[in-house]
């Protein structure tokens, strides 16, 4: 009987937390609530505050379990191998970096909460949701990243925060720089420059 309990528990917080993405990419951030996300789970409200504690724990919640991207959860970082061999560290690492952006092209919550972030980012929550985001990556960058005497941390920043603003202006406009941002040809010549731009650092090594 306990064993059902969990499995009915599991089941239905994630039914809210994938229900609160949905209301976040219909509606927003700023515009989403317990209420709206209670309603589009088929749930009591009250469900939402015994299991999360509240809007700022379903939040939290939502970050920190893979619904706001995959690789941000335990559970992810530990399934990667952390005896990658320096041959394949470049190739391995980029990979990881092209299918998180391809993700977070993909969905349109993830993007609305990064500008929530950067509008809210002196709230206590913002900085939490960060600061949990970079923990991820520092382990990460821990396991797998390459090059570990040319600051990965650094390299890692400047590409994550150029393609992620590339992301969001491509909700904008069409183009930056010539590249068509609405494309899956566009990106293409991102990604490309992306593996190019490690490539040329494991070279000089």
């Amino acid at each position: 009987m306990k064993v059902i309990k969990r499995r009915n528990r599991a089941m239905t917080m994630e039914r809210i937390l994938r229900a609160m993405g949905e209301v976040i990419a219909e509606r927003g951030t700023e515009k989403a609530g317990i209420n709206a996300v209670a309603e589009k789970a088929q749930v009591n409200k009250v469900l939402i505050y015994r299991y999360f504690g509240g809007w700022n724990g379903l939040l939290e919640a939502y970050v920190q379990r893979g619904f706001f991207l995959s690789m941000f959860n335990d559970k992810f970082i530990e399934a990667v191998p952390d005896k990658v061999p320096l041959s394949d560290a470049s190739r391995v690492w980029t990979q990881h970096l092209v299918d998180l952006f391809r993700e977070f092209r993909e969905r349109k919550a993830s993007q609305d909460l990064v500008r929530w972030e950067m509008v809210n980012g002196e709230t206590e929550l913002a900085r939490r949701i960060s600061t949990f985001r970079d923990e991820c990556y520092q382990k990460l960058i821990s396991k797998i990243a390459p090059f570990p005497g040319e600051d990965p941390q650094a390299v890692t920043a400047i590409i994550v925060s150029g393609v992620t603003f590339m992301t969001l202006v491509g909700n904008q406009r069409e183009e930056m720089l010539g590249i068509d941002l609405r494309s899956d040809a566009g990106w293409a010549r991102v990604e490309k420059a992306m593996r190019h731009l490690l490539e040329g650092i494991d070279k000089q090594l």
